[in-house]
């Protein structure tokens, strides 16, 4: 086999560890999942590493998000072509032209012997940041949220899991730098220290397990999971049976006396601010039921420029009154709730406006912060809820689209860590599946037991814990990876300088 497929197939090995990470198997298996493609950038031009780690994010992209294509076809009714392309155009650039540039930075930097295990953990935060922000940006999968399981996952509060991948990458490098010195001036004090600051996190994430961050009693609250997926939705033939269901399933969760009880997002397809015989149903089984109902539903508004649609979160009291203020959906899905290339590759509900602000909704039980669906990809979010006041977080979702379970559960792994990166219960009432009931600690409390109709009972308390993450965001870990990289490059002006002057 010749170097060149050789260290292809490091690189499709890492790929193929790291597509792994995803599922139940992750936690041990990331310190060493990108130790081969480490190995073979060591080794490699800058040029011959920018390709490898180009097929690195587009084998990863594939084995990760495997379910997209299928998506693609269900929902945008898109050839099979087309969909298998689409997930290739994401894994080639959005994915690939990040880890390209890192997969260069360390060959340069291990041919000039600049590299050390932190600068390599900083180089893939930095891939990470850029693959993650971005108007077609790919946050999924992020490889922090591979610790989920473990107490380091608790560090989120602190870095989030850029961070934690910034940590697992770090102590990947110093591990391959034990058989490619080009990684570590001084291979085994680099893993020695690196081995510190991993036990470090973990001591930090055991103590955090400690922590309580509840405060007052505790607010019961049920979620009601309709089983009525989106496909389902604004057809006057199914309106009034998915009514129906949603109230049977509320009065169900009535019996548990719940103070606050969760519906999925688009939980009804009428408008609230229209007064139709549905909303009228809806208002009535709300005050029978005795409880808030925070439910997500559209809403429009008249602007100069024509009918501006949103995709929404409401609280309607317990005696049936309307809130007037909700949330508006931030961070729209492109090509499905917005259309950034106009008519190419459109869904007939790309028509929404996204939201300006981070509102959290009043209710008896405390303030909530509903984000929508996969607004749990991304932590700035939730974090602008929390920071404006939000005493529990909230993300109703629709995951019946993904049309895979594993896809599903991937989003609930990144909703976890919106619990953690900000201390506070997170509710995820979904119409299909998986609803679920997050602690402070990122641990599932309570979850639906499959895809069908369910009540799923829970207490919570609420919180006002403020987290470093939650103050800085990813600013943090930008300025650590900055600064580490500004530092090398200043000591390659050095041996630069300093080669000259001894010519």
């Amino acid at each position: 086999m010749s170097s060149a497929a050789f260290r292809l197939c490091l690189v499709l090995l890492s790929a193929a560890l790291y597509a792994a990470l995803s599922t139940s198997a992750g936690g041990w298996l990331a310190w060493i999942a990108l130790c081969p493609l480490l190995f073979a950038c060591a080794s490699s031009t800058p040029r011959t590493a920018f390709g490898l780690g180009i097929a690195f994010g587009l084998a990863a992209t594939i084995g990760v998000a495997w379910w997209f294509p299928g998506m693609l076809e269900r929902y945008f009714a898109a050839g099979p072509g087309l969909a298998w392309l689409s997930l290739l155009a994401v894994g080639a650039t959005v994915d690939g032209v990040p880890y390209g540039l890192f997969a260069a930075g360390v060959a340069l930097a291990a041919r000039r012997r600049l590299a050390s295990p932190l600068l390599v953990g900083c180089g893939f935060g930095l891939a990470e940041l850029l693959r993650s922000h971005g108007p077609l940006a790919n946050p999924f999968g992020l490889l922090g949220y591979s610790l989920r399981d473990t107490p380091l996952a608790q560090a989120a509060d602190l870095a989030g899991p850029i961070g934690l991948g910034v940590l697992v990458v770090t102590v990947s490098a110093a591990v391959t730098a034990q058989l490619a010195p080009g990684l570590a001036r001084r291979p085994r004090r680099a893993l020695a220290w690196s081995a510190i600051a991993a036990l470090s996190v973990l001591a930090y994430g055991e103590w955090s397990l400690t922590r309580s961050f509840g405060v007052g009693r505790p607010v019961r609250v049920a979620l009601v999971q309709g089983a009525v997926s989106r496909g389902l939705h604004w057809d006057r033939a199914l309106r009034d049976a998915n009514l129906a269901r949603y109230l049977e399933l509320n009065e169900l969760a009535a019996r548990g006396r719940p103070e606050l009880v969760f519906w999925p997002e688009f939980a009804i397809d009428f408008y609230l601010s229209e007064p139709t015989v549905e909303r009228a149903r809806l208002l009535d089984g709300v005050r029978a039921g005795g409880a808030d109902v925070v439910l997500g539903a559209s809403r429009y508004v008249f602007a100069p420029q024509g009918t501006e649609y949103f995709n929404s979160v409401f609280v309607i009291d317990r005696a049936g009154n309307v809130g007037p203020v909700g949330y508006d959906k931030q961070r729209l899905v492109p090509f499905s709730e917005y259309a950034p290339l106009g008519s190419v590759l459109r869904a007939d509900s790309a028509v929404y406006v996204a939201g300006s602000e981070p509102r959290w909704l009043e209710t008896t039980a405390g303030r909530v912060g509903a984000f929508v669906c996969g607004e749990a990809l991304y932590p700035e979010v939730a974090r602008g809820l929390a920071r404006a006041g939000a005493e529990i977080l909230a993300n109703p979702s629709n995951d019946y689209w993904f049309g895979a379970p594993e896809a599903a559960a991937q989003q609930l792994a990144s909703a976890r860590f919106r619990a953690l990166e900000n201390r506070r219960y997170l509710v995820r009432a979904t119409a299909t599946g998986v609803s679920a009931v997050i602690d402070p600690h990122g641990r599932v409390s309570a979850q639906s037991l499959g895809d069908g109709p369910e009540v799923i009972a829970a207490e919570l308390r609420r919180s006002h814990a403020v987290t470093l993450y939650q103050r800085l965001g990813e600013g943090g870990v930008a300025l650590l990876c900055l600064v580490s990289l500004a530092l090398a490059l200043v000591g390659a002006r050095r041996n630069s300088l300093s080669q000259g002057g001894s010519a």
